[in-house]
């Protein structure tokens, strides 16, 4: 049985709260839209061409962000932390992303206090639903993933068919 908390990661992340089938809150934050603006229109993107993928980049910026009460000066250490190459600016999208859903995360969390025994579902392709998994997952939560384009393609049948009768 799905849980009654979805998540749907993209450029304007969805959490929606659900009992049976009334929504009873829906929360959208701008995660990804904030890494992109941060990366290429902000200090913190400032002399970054190389990009990796970096696991540890990323689990470091989730840890932080979890843990972070303070989002705002956070996001200057990132640009500090570059500057002073103590974070590879290879390493920086992947650490920025992990620092912005950790926060994210953490905070719907801490909005909508989950039952712990219920997994949370994420409604994503692969690589987002693994990145906001690895998120629940440090903060104790399980997660089940849904493909996002199978879950878009279902409830798209679903509205032609309540139109259609």
């Amino acid at each position: 049985m799905p849980s009654s908390l979805y998540v749907m990661p993209g450029t304007h992340c969805k959490w929606v709260k659900a009992s049976g089938d009334t929504v009873s809150d829906f929360r959208t934050v701008m995660t990804g839209e904030l890494h992109h603006l941060l990366l290429n229109n902000s200090l913190i993107g400032v002399g970054i061409d190389a990009q990796r993928a970096s696991p540890e980049a990323f689990r470091a910026g989730l840890e932080k962000g979890i843990a972070s009460a303070d989002l705002l000066p956070d996001l200057f250490e990132v640009r500090a932390a570059h500057v002073l190459e103590a974070l590879p600016k290879s390493d920086v999208s992947e650490f920025l992303s992990g620092l912005l859903i950790g926060n994210e995360v953490a905070d719907m969390v801490r909005r909508y206090q989950p039952d712990a025994a219920q997994p949370i579902t994420i409604v994503a392709g692969p690589s987002l639903a693994e990145r906001y998994r690895q998120a629940l997952s440090l903060m104790g939560f399980s997660a089940q993933v849904m493909d996002g384009d199978a879950a878009f393609q279902a409830g798209i049948r679903s509205i032609a068919y309540a139109v259609a009768n």
